[in-house]
């Protein structure tokens, strides 16, 4: 499951809210003070049980009740188990809303001057067919049996259910029940109702739900503050989800042996007094596993890590993180895990600040895992894709909201943090990716010929990839598009929209920007036959007479690296090295072969052209400048 959505109502400085979140890295972004750990508070409230204090409540909230709502997306074949031992679907069972999203919802009252587990209720709210008063989730074994009952003389195969399985008789009501003409609508489903005798329903659902870890910025120098702060409780917790089978039968036995002896007793009272055993059932007060093990991580001299200075902790964290990114290359998590950082830039020197956030970006690419971080700080915010930032503002009435146009979020965040462009190069020459980067740069000092003509290296050329997706990417790009900065654009000859954007950039003549596309399909059918052959170990001479067309990595990956499952990172990872240690072979012999060198000495040429004739670069070799 990977949390989509959070819905707040009456919770602190928010009255009402709503935020979208990406599957992998979220990094929510504003000012001091602005709410933005509200929404990280909100979310262990949710998911590890934090009661919050009734001041958590909205100052101008008509009614004191606090609504915690959270959306999780649910893969088809995600199973929970309900019912002792069942897999059963939450689509099957009609438990998720009318988006197909679980939608759970805590609604907390804050009218008293404490808040008590009584003042906590847990809904599921769903898109669920109306049949029967209630729904069947809520019903005992014997309610659904009855039900089914009803319909055993027009059930085709009414003998082979299994009618000791709950879930199985539910399937069997809804497969003979709903038609086109059922009628669907919204049903909030309390968990209370969904719990039989012995609470598995409800904890069964909750185990599914991702693991949350939230490690706090240094509010204060506490015990609990240690909790949070100390890796330790979150290494505990993962290492418990890997044991979660072994632990649930070690639960049900302890629950069955206490429920047996529990209704012997009760039968013994009956003998004393029917009236009040009547009124008595063994119902167990069960908690979480993680808050039976206490762990402490002590430093030097026995001294506790809280006690440690700020920059001390956080190396610890970072550390910690680092270990996880290693891990998550390693091996795959079977449950997924939410990482809930505030300012990992607290105390740490610039150098570390990227190494945590790196490591932080490599456990959110893995399929299990969502990261969420807090700051206020450029540097951060500069290194992340865009669609991965959040950024709460405050509206002209001072009340905190969720900027969701694109183009003021991010105007916004750059204006708010300070963020300034990274590139002052008198020229820029911009490609697709990051593999045309690598390729030009490659054939440029790799061909001797080219980098006669001009090396790049010894410039202060830039050279550009605009396929890039972090927040810096665009603000540099805006930054060209204001600026008097030369631009050369490269692109692949395969995509139509190119060739339109290069024609009508060159139809401008504006002096600033020039264009070319390739006259092949793209960087890769530059690289000769014979180099891909020996380096993939494979024999491409059939497809020698269409090599200016055909598309080399699509072909390449599916003969070669199987050992890389991901089809998209196998693609990427023969892309790099087509572009990377392959270009770096060529030669100009190699080109003139294949009957590419002099197009692509024409590349270089207009390069040196644009270079040598911007106000700012002398021409110390007295090269001949040409017409562009």
């Amino acid at each position: 499951m990977k949390l989509t959505k959070l819905q707040l109502k009456n919770f602190r400085g928010y009255e009402e809210l709503e935020v979208k979140f990406n599957k992998n890295l979220n990094v929510i972004i504003g000012r001091n003070d602005v709410g933005k750990s509200t929404i990280l508070d909100a979310l262990n409230i949710f998911f590890n049980d934090e009661k919050p204090e009734p001041n958590d409540c909205y100052k101008y909230a008509f009614e004191k009740v606090i609504e915690i709502s959270a959306f999780f997306e649910v893969k088809e074949e995600d199973l929970v188990i309900l019912d002792a031992s069942n897999p059963t679907s939450l689509n099957d069972e009609y438990l998720l809303n009318e988006e197909g999203l679980l939608e759970i919802k805590k609604v907390i009252k804050a009218s008293g001057n404490t808040i008590s587990a009584s003042n906590i209720t847990v809904h599921l709210n769903t898109y669920h067919p109306i049949l029967f008063e209630n729904p069947l989730i809520t019903y005992s074994l014997a309610e659904l049996k009855s039900a089914l009952e009803e319909y055993k003389d027009e059930i085709r195969d009414y003998n082979g259910i299994n009618k000791t399985k709950k879930a199985d008789i539910r399937k069997a009501i809804f497969n003979h029940l709903i038609s086109e003409d059922t009628v669907l609508d919204v049903l909030p489903i309390n968990v209370k109702d969904i719990q039989d005798e012995s609470m598995k329903n409800w904890l069964k659902l909750k185990e599914n739900l991702p693991l949350f870890n939230l490690f706090q910025s240094d509010r204060a120098n506490t015990d609990s503050d240690k909790e949070v702060q100390d890796p330790m409780k979150a290494i505990t917790k993962e290492v418990l989800s890997e044991l979660q089978s072994d632990l649930d039968a070690i639960r049900d036995r302890v629950v069955k042996r206490v429920e047996e002896v529990g209704e012997k007793t009760i039968e013994k009272l009956k003998e004393f007094n029917g009236e009040i055993a009547n009124q008595l059932k063994t119902l167990p007060d069960l908690k979480n596993w993680d808050t039976v093990f206490k762990f402490n991580l002590d430093t030097d001299n026995d001294i506790p890590l809280n006690k440690r200075g700020s920059g001390v902790r956080r190396l610890i964290l970072l550390s910690y993180f680092r270990a996880q990114a290693e891990k998550s290359l390693m091996d795959r998590q079977h449950q997924n895990i939410i990482y809930a950082i505030e300012e990992p830039e607290t105390s740490q020197h610039p150098d570390f600040q990227k190494m945590i956030i790196d490591s932080l970006s490599i456990i959110a690419e893995q399929e299990n895992s969502q990261v969420f971080i807090t700051t206020h700080t450029p540097e951060i915010a500069q290194m992340v894709d865009e669609e991965s930032l959040i950024l709460v503002s405050k509206d002209e009435e001072g009340c905190p909201e969720i900027v969701t146009d694109e183009k003021v979020k991010i105007s916004e965040i750059v204006n708010t943090l300070g963020i300034l462009p990274t590139i002052h190069s008198s020229m820029v020459i911009c490609v697709e990716g990051p593999n045309d980067v690598n390729f030009i740069k490659n054939v440029n000092q790799c061909v001797p010929e080219f980098k006669e003509i001009i090396d790049i290296e010894q410039t202060d050329i830039s050279i550009y990839n605009l396929g890039g997706s972090r927040l810096i990417d665009w603000i540099n790009l805006n930054h060209f598009q204001h600026s008097n900065i030369k631009e050369f654009h490269l692109y692949d000859g395969d995509v139509e929209k190119y060739k339109e954007l290069v024609d009508d950039m060159n139809a401008m003549n504006d002096g600033r920007r020039t264009g070319m596309i390739t006259q092949l399909r793209e960087m890769e059918n530059y690289i000769p036959i014979a180099l891909i052959e020996e380096e993939f170990n494979c024999n491409l001479s059939e497809h020698r007479s269409r090599w200016g067309n055909f598309d080399i990595p699509n072909h390449l990956k599916g003969i070669a690296m199987s050992q890389i499952r991901d089809d998209k990172k196998r693609d990427m990872a023969i892309k790099a090295k087509l572009n990377g240690q392959l270009t770096k072979k060529v030669t100009a012999e190699d080109l003139k072969e294949n009957g590419v060198y002099s197009e692509m000495e024409s590349w270089f040429n207009t390069i040196k052209d644009i270079y040598y004739s911007t106000a700012k670069v002398g021409n110390p070799r007295g090269v001949q400048i040409g017409k562009y």
